[in-house]
């Protein structure tokens, strides 16, 4: 038994999804959005129950994958040989066109991003669900020096998750600039 759930967010943090990071893992955080989350946390706590219903173990409830806010880390990686390894999250852009890995390097807190999660119950020391995410979407790249690319998409326009949609594509990028304005320093302050 598993839900899958579809939503629109922006990823945040520390974000390493060229080349793996320390520990041999990639990873990126996000917030589940409010409504999504009242899902998730529902549909948690029947999976909860499911899984007790089929297990005779006694074994106390695990904590959700998510803070307060909703923000969830999350991480995969090859394995170390001691543990299974996690299967990688597949970035596309908005035409289903597996990114680049100079494309995934350059991804930064702030891109907006569709995801597709999978929650499923277990019973291994405590009861509880994890959490996978399959995939996802870039809709508006954020890059490392303050570019941020969305193509023509406006918020109204996504009629289908992961289908074809208009916004960042790898191959026909359309670069802006969205830096800060540098404090202009002719002259100095004015107190």
């Amino acid at each position: 038994m598993a839900n899958r759930y579809t939503f629109t967010t922006k990823l945040e943090g520390f974000i390493q999804l060229h080349e793996p990071g320390k520990y041999n893992t990639y990873g990126f955080s996000f917030t589940i959005p409010a409504k999504d989350l009242e899902k998730i946390a529902a549909d948690r706590i029947e999976l909860i129950d499911w899984i007790k219903s089929k297990e005779s173990k006694r074994l106390p409830d695990g904590l959700p994958k998510w803070d307060d806010a909703g923000t969830m880390k999350y991480s995969w990686g090859e394995g170390d040989g001691t543990r299974k390894p996690i299967p990688p999250v597949v970035f596309v852009d908005c035409d289903g066109v597996p990114l680049s890995k100079d494309v995934l390097k350059s991804i930064r807190a702030g891109t907006k991003v569709n995801l597709i999660l999978q929650q499923k119950p277990y019973a291994m020391g405590s009861f509880s669900t994890s959490i996978r995410v399959l995939g996802a979407q870039v809709i508006e790249l954020v890059t490392a020096e303050g570019a941020s690319d969305s193509g023509s998409l406006e918020p109204e326009e996504v009629a289908a998750m992961f289908s074809k949609v208009d916004g960042f594509k790898q191959g026909d990028p359309q670069v802006r600039d969205e830096r800060e304005p540098a404090v202009a320093a002719s002259g100095g302050y004015d107190f």
